[in-house]
C-alpha cells in the first residue's frame, strides 16, 4: 500500500534582500531600484505580513542598518511561525567592513544575542541555536590561533558573524 505525503509549501521571507534576490521566497528592502517583491521601509512597524506566516527568514547585512534592532527582531518573531528558523548575518563589531560603512547604526559582537541578553531585550522567543564567524573575504584569518585573546588588540580580525535561532512561541 503507498502512502502518499503531502508536504506543505514552506513560506520564506528575505528580509532587507537588497540585490540577493531568491526564487521561491518573498523578497523584501525598502530601496526601490532593485528587484523586489515588495518595497517596504523596514524601520517602520508593522510589516506588511500577518501574524504566523513565515517558516524561515534570512537577514544578511540588514539589522545593523536598522535604527531598532530590538523592535525589529520583534517583529520578526510575530511574522514567524513556530518553530521557525531565521538567519541573521552581521558583520563584526571589529571588522573593517563594519567601521568603514557610514550607514551602520548597531554594532554586532559573538556575544549580541546570549541567553540573558535575548531575556533582557524582551526576544526570550528566540533560542540560538547556531553562532558562526564567517569569513567571506579574508578566508586565511580562519587559521589565525587564539582569536578570542587577539580580538581585543586587533581591529579587523573578524569579517561576519552568522546567527540561527529557532522561534519558540
Amino acid at each position: 500500500m503507498a502512502y502518499l505525503v503531502s508536504y506543505k509549501k514552506m513560506k520564506r521571507l528575505n528580509l532587507g534582500c537588497g540585490a540577493d534576490y531568491r526564487e521561491g521566497w518573498t523578497n523584501i528592502d525598502s530601496r526601490c531600484k532593485i528587484k523586489t517583491d515588495i518595497t517596504h521601509n523596514l524601520d517602520s512597524f508593522p510589516y506588511p505580513f500577518k501574524t504566523n506566516t513565515f517558516d524561515e527568514i534570512f537577514m544578511k547585512m540588514v539589522l545593523e542598518h536598522l535604527t531598532d534592532p530590538i523592535k525589529t527582531m520583534k517583529e520578526v518573531i510575530r511574522i514567524s511561525k513556530k518553530n521557525a528558523k531565521i538567519t541573521v548575518i552581521v558583520p563584526h563589531a571589529f571588522s573593517y567592513a563594519n567601521n568603514t560603512d557610514i550607514q551602520h547604526k548597531s554594532n554586532f559582537t559573538e556575544n549580541s544575542f546570549e541567553k540573558n541578553l535575548l531575556e533582557e531585550y524582551e526576544l526570550e522567543e528566540l533560542k540560538l541555536t547556531k553562532r558562526e564567524f564567517l569569513f567571506p573575504y579574508n578566508k586565511w584569518k580562519r587559521y589565525i590561533p587564539f582569536k578570542g585573546v587577539l580580538k581585543i588588540f586587533f581591529n579587523g580580525i573578524y569579517d561576519d558573524l552568522l546567527f540561527e535561532f529557532e522561534v519558540k512561541k
